[in-house]
């Protein structure tokens, strides 16, 4: 009941509050107020960006979704009852009816409400999110949403984006497969016109990789209804493009996972299969020297997440030399290209809380959004004059980052200290900024990589003796983050720029987005370092 009554007493606080400009609260997952971004656009990016399309979320759950969770091992991770009785005691006296969306209606929702707003900049966004963000799947849901949405029917939209949000062959079928499930037929004629001019710009290795046998939409299916020309799709139809042979799939299944099939493979891999199969390719005998020129000659156009980079790296850590090791990480800078570079002291926060240690990428992935943070982090430190990590949970940890060190040996040393910080909640944070108003230690540039479900004052404390300047809500247990960082700028530095980078595909924003020098930003690659930059570069041009 004392939930009930603070959350009840917090929904009214956040409904009667001043702001200027006026911000609509709402209580997030913690029982804390948060806000929307005003943006519609914004929202989809933070959404889109961070989160896979339908993948389980920490606290979105499809009850349709019968795959096994690894995640569901992880001692953080929420049970779906928990989940459950969670939203119900929330929803008792703050309704919200995307609490019970599931990740993929979370999503969808997101690109209704933009397309609502401004189509074009809807598909645009699409675009940025295939090129730039390296996000297949909710590229095409877009597509697939827009062309089925009053306000871009009749317009050209979708032809005139579609070449820059189809970029594989199997992307033509993956947005047949979404049209069938969503919408059924019929099948707006701006689509199939996308669908038959990307189909005709493939070549027949293209078009034979990705026929997609088994599933439910084929390549062959997609061709039979909108009917591409070209001599590729004709052979595809005729069944003449065969990949027996010319991929790395087929010449390992054709002649088993031996050193003479993966040297074969090696010659037509792509550069995201070749970091995914180091394992096999070692295990089979190939050599280092055999396997690293091609290695780090593709990382540059290999169009890969920095994440993947480490994912690779502990899935041979065990085994491989410190040559191939390093290598890999060479791959990781070598993919980043040229990053921008933050002036002065840069202190980048990195939630390793339940609910960020608790969410991976997908269902059956381990990548924790977590260790995505840390990375980020190290990167952002690596590309400072003095930067530094801060992980934080309970507390908080910090270390300074070396622009000569590894970047993956940084990453590791902050994953260990992840272990040790308490999960429970994110004091961490106010820790830091605690100290940073004690000391005035004077900081440039902060950012605060996490799920954002802290809230507007959903920062929870474990000693309210402390920070009675800043507490509120139920006996003063839950801190203000945002008078937090205005305290700092009043007392200690009234130039520094705090950038919230959601992490796990929430629209929640640590402060309302208005805040003087407060920058809402979102993503799992180096581009939302480019755009840190950017924002930071036009704030100072308009002052």
């Amino acid at each position: 009941m004392a939930f009930f009554s603070f959350i009840k007493k917090e929904k009214a606080r956040a409904n009667t509050a001043a702001q200027t400009p006026p911000a609509s609260g709402h209580l997030n997952f913690m029982g804390g107020v948060s806000y929307d971004p005003s943006s519609p656009i914004l929202r989809l990016r933070l959404a889109a960006s961070t989160c896979f399309f339908g993948e389980p979320m920490y606290y979105h759950r499809d009850e349709k979704d019968a795959r096994p969770v690894k995640a569901a091992a992880n001692p953080c991770r929420l049970s779906n009852e928990q989940v459950h009785y969670l939203r119900k005691t929330l929803d008792a006296v703050d309704p919200q009816a995307w609490r019970k969306m599931s990740p993929a209606e979370l999503i969808e929702s997101a690109i209704d409400e933009a397309l609502d707003h401004d189509a074009e900049a809807t598909l645009e966004e699409a675009a940025r999110l295939r090129n730039e963000e390296h996000i297949r799947t909710t590229p095409q849901v877009i597509l697939v949403r827009a062309a089925n949405h009053h306000a871009v029917k009749g317009t050209g939209l979708v032809r005139k984006y579609a070449p820059r949000i189809i970029k594989r062959a199997d992307e033509p079928a993956v947005g047949l497969s979404y049209q069938m499930f969503r919408y059924g037929k019929p099948i707006p004629n701006a689509l199939k016109k996308a669908w038959r001019d990307a189909l005709a710009r493939f070549d027949a290795y293209g078009l034979a990789k990705y026929r997609l046998e088994g599933h439910a939409a084929k390549t062959v299916d997609v061709v039979n209804l909108v009917h591409p020309k070209s001599e590729a799709v004709h052979s595809l139809v005729k069944g003449e493009a065969k990949n027996t042979g010319r991929t790395w799939e087929a010449i390992v299944s054709a002649r088993g996972s031996n050193r003479t099939a993966w040297k074969k493979a090696m010659a037509v891999m792509g550069h995201m299969a070749m970091l995914r199969n180091l394992r096999n390719m070692l295990a089979a005998g190939i050599k280092t020297d055999e396997i690293i020129p091609r290695l780090v000659a593709g990382a540059k156009d290999g169009k890969q997440l920095p994440f993947r980079y480490f994912s690779a790296y502990k899935a041979v850590e065990d085994k491989a030399p410190g040559a191939l090791l390093d290598a890999i990480e060479k791959c990781l800078v070598g993919s980043l290209g040229e990053l921008p570079y933050f002036r002065g002291r840069v202190m980048a926060l990195a939630d390793n809380s339940g609910s960020a240690q608790g969410t991976t990428t997908s269902a059956m992935g381990t990548m924790k959004v977590s260790t995505i943070g840390n990375l980020t982090g190290v990167l952002a430190g690596m590309r400072a004059d003095e930067g530094h990590l801060g992980v934080f949970g309970d507390s908080l940890e910090t270390l300074a980052v070396r622009k000569g060190a590894s970047i993956f040996d940084q990453l590791k040393k902050a994953e260990e200290l992840a272990k040790r910080i308490g999960t429970s909640t994110e004091n961490g944070i106010w820790i830091f900024f605690d100290r940073a108003i004690r000391m005035k230690e004077h900081w440039d540039t902060i950012f605060v990589m996490s799920d954002m479900q802290a809230g507007h004052g959903g920062l929870y404390g474990t000693n309210k003796t402390q920070y009675r300047e800043y507490g509120w809500g139920a006996g003063g247990q839950y801190i203000d983050v945002a008078k937090l960082v205005s305290t700092y700028r009043k007392r200690v530095n009234p130039d520094v720029k705090v950038f919230l980078v959601q992490i796990a595909g929430y629209k929640d924003t640590l402060v309302p987005e208005f805040y003087d020098r407060t920058y809402i930003l979102g993503g799992w690659g180096e581009g939302l370092l480019r755009f840190a930059a950017e924002m930071e570069k036009a704030a100072e041009q308009a002052a």
